[in-house]
C-alpha cells in the first residue's frame, strides 16, 4: 500500500470509528474541526455547517468541496476495520471517505503555495435527516465564500463517475375515507381500506418515465412506500391514509410535479404534498466541470436520487457530484469503500485543482 493509500484508508476509518447518527454529532465534528488547517480559515461557522478557505484571490475561481459528517443509524458495523482493500464500517462510502479525501486534499494544500484555482471546504451534519433539519439553508444566506463558488463538487459515492442533477423528491400523503362498522356487518360500512386498494391500484401499475436531460437518461418513477388503516380486527376502518413518494425528473418544475401528483389522486381521496426537495440542474458543459472530466478521464451519468447539488444549483451555483465509494454500498450493514477508490477520487481532484 502506498504512503497516500495508507493515509487515506486510515483517515477513512479514524472517522468511520466515531460514531456520528444524525442529531449525534458532536464527536466527530469536533474531530473534523481539529484536523482543518489554520491556513484555512473559518469564514462560517454554526453548529452544523462549516465553511473554512483562504483569502479569496481576484479573477481566481473558486471550488468548494463539500462532505457531510452523519451517517443512519449504525448497523453493528462500528467500530470499522480495513481489509481486502476496503475500509468497512457505517458511513464508510456515504460519505466519510468522501470527507477523508477533501480533508486530505486541504491539509496538502495548505502546504503549498495557492495554485490556479481557490479551493474552500464546506463541512455539514443533519443531512439524513428531513429538510428541514438541514443547516444549508441558513449557510446559504449568510456565507459569501458558498454564495461566490464557481463549482460546488459534492463527494457523494458516485462510483468514480460524475453524477450530474439529481431527482426531485415529493411526498405526499393521500387519505380515503369511509363509514366505520361491524366487521360482522360491513354491508352497513364503507371500507375505507378497500377504498385505497382500488384507488392505489393504477399508481402502482405505473411504469417508470425516463426524460433525457443534459444529454443523461432519468428514471421518474412514482412510489406507494407507506399505507395505515384499522384500528381492530373485528371494526371496519373508516380511514386509510398512503404515502406517495415522487422522486421527478430535472424537466418538470415542482409546480408541475404537484399537479402530477394531483392527476394520478383517486376521486373522493384527499392529497395533501407534505415535502418537496426539487431537482438540481444538470451541470455538465462548463469549463471547470470539463477540466474536472479531463482530469480523471471520467464519464458522465445521471444521478438516480436526491443529493444536496440540488441546495446549490437551485440558488444559481452550479454543482456536481463525485466521489469515492460504490453507491450500492450505501446504508447497507456490510457498508465499505475501497482504498483505490479513496486514492483515484484524491488523485483526481488533485490534478483538476493544480490546473
Amino acid at each position: 500500500m502506498t504512503e497516500l493509500a495508507q493515509r487515506l484508508a486510515e483517515r477513512t476509518l479514524e472517522l468511520v470509528d466515531i460514531p456520528s447518527e444524525s442529531l449525534h454529532e458532536e464527536a466527530v465534528r469536533t474531530r473534523l474541526l481539529s484536523l482543518v488547517p489554520n491556513a484555512f480559515e473559518a469564514e462560517y461557522a454554526a453548529e452544523d455547517a462549516f465553511v473554512f478557505a483562504r483569502p479569496r484571490r481576484a479573477g481566481v475561481p473558486l471550488v468548494l468541496l463539500v462532505g457531510l459528517y452523519d451517517t443512519v443509524p449504525a448497523q453493528d458495523n462500528v467500530p470499522g476495520r480495513i481489509a481486502d482493500g476496503a475500509v468497512h464500517g457505517c458511513g464508510a462510502t456515504d460519505m466519510k471517505g468522501g470527507v477523508a479525501v477533501a480533508l486530505e486534499i486541504v491539509r496538502d494544500l495548505a502546504l503549498a503555495d495557492p495554485g490556479p484555482i481557490d479551493v474552500a471546504l464546506l463541512l455539514f451534519g443533519k443531512e439524513e435527516l428531513p429538510a428541514q433539519y438541514s443547516p444549508l439553508p441558513h449557510l446559504f444566506e449568510h456565507s459569501r465564500v458558498v454564495s461566490e463558488a464557481d463549482l460546488a463538487i459534492l463527494l457523494e459515492p458516485t462510483n468514480l463517475t460524475l453524477q450530474a442533477g439529481c431527482l426531485g423528491n415529493m411526498n405526499a400523503r393521500i387519505t380515503f375515507s369511509g363509514v366505520s362498522g361491524h366487521s360482522a356487518r360491513p354491508w352497513t360500512a364503507e371500507n375505507a381500506i378497500e377504498k385505497a386498494v382500488a384507488g392505489l391500484a393504477p399508481i402502482a401499475a405505473l411504469e417508470r418515465r425516463e426524460a433525457t436531460v443534459g444529454g443523461l437518461p432519468f428514471y421518474e418513477v412514482a412510489s406507494i412506500t407507506q399505507i395505515e388503516g384499522g384500528i381492530a380486527s373485528n371494526v371496519i376502518p373508516d380511514s386509510a391514509v398512503a404515502t406517495l413518494n415522487f422522486r421527478y425528473a430535472p424537466d418538470r418544475t415542482p409546480e408541475s410535479a404537484a399537479e402530477y401528483v394531483r392527476s394520478l389522486t383517486p376521486d373522493g381521496a384527499e392529497l395533501e404534498i407534505t415535502s418537496d426537495s426539487p431537482p438540481a440542474t444538470v451541470v455538465t458543459d462548463t469549463p471547470l466541470v470539463r477540466a474536472l472530466r479531463d482530469a480523471g478521464d471520467l464519464t458522465f451519468e445521471p444521478k438516480q436520487a436526491w443529493t444536496n447539488v440540488a441546495d446549490f444549483t437551485t440558488r444559481g451555483i452550479d454543482a456536481i457530484n463525485f466521489g469515492p465509494g460504490a453507491t450500492r454500498y450505501a446504508h447497507r450493514r456490510d457498508e465499505l469503500v475501497e482504498i483505490d477508490a479513496l486514492v483515484a477520487t484524491y488523485e483526481t481532484l488533485a490534478r483538476f485543482l493544480a490546473g
